[in-house]
């Protein structure tokens, strides 16, 4: 059956979306580059679109202009550190400048950020690249199909009668299930559950809160899953603990990718690595200290630059999250470079009053030598700077309270006792449509 998915998802692709089948089969062939060349098309790309945005784009020219940066500056890639850092305030005062006004309106798409900052920010998206091709490319290293029957967990998912007939239509012969991650009851669980043996589902793809939840459920009810072969987690920082439950609930293995509405798909882990592979021919990445300069050793601010949007260019823009390089070798001899995985954002941070800072990358792995223990967290900071965590045992009969100690001690040490921690043991951690936030703070 699988066979016959392919050849139509060929098929319809070549009839209806010849271009990002073109697109895919062009991503195919880079993985056979050389790093080097690579690099080569990389900054080649960098090159071309900072010049069109500079000679076509109002708000770039102005930007370029007031900075002392022109791109004549840029003849090789250490000249790339002159290039002036895009903001989220940037964006968010300025969208109408930023698009394109040569761009015809149906090649623009419109995407929203979540706002898990507080400040929700849209922006306009280029349709002309496809840019689900580096998630079908990406399957290739798990020796999977993007035809094959998928189950998806989102907060978007078809819910009239002519919606899901369209879908069925459009998507036919593959089977695609769906669970609304906005709001999820036992009777939509099970049904999602059913419906993964059923339709034989291959694969899901779902928001990591989403995903967690559906996990619980087949945990604490001891259902079997036999038919998944992998399962895709996005939209935020994977932790130890969900990745060990989603692979013992789903019986496969868990791909996690990163990428935002601004940019989808930045780099996606291979099975050889928990690290994530950025696809250097299509994005750029930049990792920044404190002070905006390019760092290859420890962790910085994440500045990514879609080398494909034409329609509304992003280019250095300091998207909110932090990681570290790793390399470019792995075992899997694809060339694209290597990025730790994403492990909070830059929003995601506690303070005291004078000033101390815990960052958000170390806040969502505090648990994460404890995974048999806790099985799922939350670190609230409020407006008077006290912190409360929430958390979940494991098993509600086993004894938490060393691990409690120790995660309260340590965070004291962190913040040299200015404000009081307190670890609260609950039931629930409400997510955000089918997002988690690890950490809230009020303070911001």
């Amino acid at each position: 059956m699988l066979r016959i998915n392919n050849i139509v998802f060929l098929l319809k692709n070549n009839a209806f979306r010849r271009q990002a089948i073109k697109q895919y089969k062009k991503a195919l062939k880079n993985e056979s580059l050389s790093y080097k060349c690579l690099s080569e098309l990389n900054f080649k790309k960098r090159k071309k679109l900072v010049n069109y945005a500079y000679n076509n784009i109002s708000f770039y020219k102005k930007f370029y202009d007031t900075a002392g940066f022109n791109p004549d500056m840029l003849v090789s890639d250490k000249d790339w550190e002159m290039v002036p850092i895009l903001e989220k305030d940037m964006i968010r005062s300025n969208i109408y400048d930023i698009k394109n006004p040569f761009v015809l309106k149906k090649y623009l798409g419109v995407a929203t950020t979540g706002g898990s900052t507080g400040l929700p920010l849209k922006i306009y998206t280029d349709l002309r690249f496809h840019h689900e091709i580096l998630g079908w490319r990406a399957f290739e290293w798990w020796n999977l199909s993007p035809a094959a029957n998928v189950g998806i967990i989102h907060r978007r998912t078809p819910t009239t009668f002519i919606g899901k007939l369209k879908n069925r239509l459009l998507w036919w012969p593959t089977q695609r299930i769906y669970l609304n991650a906005s709001s999820i009851d036992e009777k939509q669980l099970t049904d999602f559950i059913k419906s993964i043996g059923r339709k034989k589902i291959r694969w899901l793809q779902g928001y990591v809160g989403g995903l967690e939840r559906v996990a619980e459920y087949i945990i604490i009810n001891n259902i079997k899953i036999d038919t998944l072969k992998l399962v895709w987690s996005t939209s935020a920082p994977l932790t130890k603990s969900i990745r060990n439950k989603l692979e013992k609930a789903f019986n496969c293995k868990v791909m996690n990718q990163y990428g935002s509405c601004e940019v989808p798909n930045i780099a996606i882990q291979c099975p050889h690595s928990h690290d994530l592979h950025v696809n250097y021919d299509y994005v750029h990445v930049d990792i920044v200290d404190d002070s905006g300069k390019l760092i290859r050793e420890g962790e910085g601010d994440i500045l990514v630059t879609n080398l494909e949007s034409y329609a509304f260019p992003i280019i250095k823009y300091r998207i909110g999250d932090r990681s570290a390089w790793v390399g470019t070798e792995c075992n899997c001899n694809i060339p694209f470079p290597l990025i730790r995985e994403v492990k909070g954002r830059i929003s995601d941070a506690i303070y005291t009053p004078d000033g101390i800072y815990v960052d958000g990358s170390y806040l969502t792995t505090i648990f994460d030598e404890y995974v048999d223990v806790i099985s799922k967290f939350q670190v609230y900071q409020k407006r008077d700077y006290s912190v409360i965590i929430y958390v979940i045992p494991y098993n509600n009969s086993f004894p938490i309270e060393d691990t409690i100690l120790n995660i309260k001690n340590t965070l004291l040490e962190k913040v040299h006792n200015k404000i009081s921690v307190i670890i609260q043991v609950v039931d629930t951690i409400a997510d955000d449509k089918g997002k988690i936030r690890y950490v809230i703070s009020e303070v911001l």
